[in-house]
């Protein structure tokens, strides 16, 4: 009987540790396939997308803090803080658009689920503020990454915002 006991306890004892192998050996996809971090190397701190499939990695610069808009204090905190919303946006595994606005007279860029809504949509994800601007939708023209950018940016004849896909048509998932 203690044998029969013995083997059935090792055998739980398998089971379970197969278990939390496969629990916490298993990124989830997003992660593994999307990282986003802040560059702040140069002058101007980038939010950078770094994508992996398949052993492939490529970078991709999605926000460039413009010394324009933030001193250098205020860019890097803004760089990473903003990469830390992005990366939990692509953890999540969803489809958004960046655009800006203005809010309470302050210039801001937001995550939003589709074109047409603004930053103070209950649903919009702020990532940042920066100094108001006459245009906040040409200030994130501007600081899109080429990969990021519309053919051209906004204007009052199209529409009044810029709106970026956080998941371009080029990404290979």
């Amino acid at each position: 009987m203690k044998k029969l006991q013995s083997l059935a306890n090792l055998g739980m004892g398998s089971i379970v540790a197969l278990g939390a192998v496969a629990t916490f050996s298993t990124p989830s996809q997003a992660n593994n396939r999307v990282q986003v971090t802040c560059q702040a190397n140069t002058n101007t701190p980038k939010v950078i997308v770094t994508l992996n499939k398949e052993g492939t990695v490529k970078d991709y610069p999605i926000l460039n803090l413009l010394p324009k808009y933030f001193s250098s204090t205020n860019a890097l905190q803004t760089c990473e803080n903003a990469a830390k919303g992005l990366q939990a946006i692509y953890n999540a595994d969803s489809s958004m658009y960046l655009t800006s606005d203005k809010l309470n007279n302050q210039s801001v860029v937001c995550a939003v689920e589709r074109r047409g809504i603004g930053c103070n949509h209950y649903s919009a994800q702020f990532l940042f503020s920066f100094p108001s601007t006459s245009n906040p939708s040409q200030a994130l023209y501007e600081m899109l990454g080429k990969d990021f950018k519309q053919a051209q940016s906004s204007n009052v004849r199209t529409v009044s915002r810029t709106y970026t896909d956080t998941r371009p048509w080029f990404w290979p998932f």
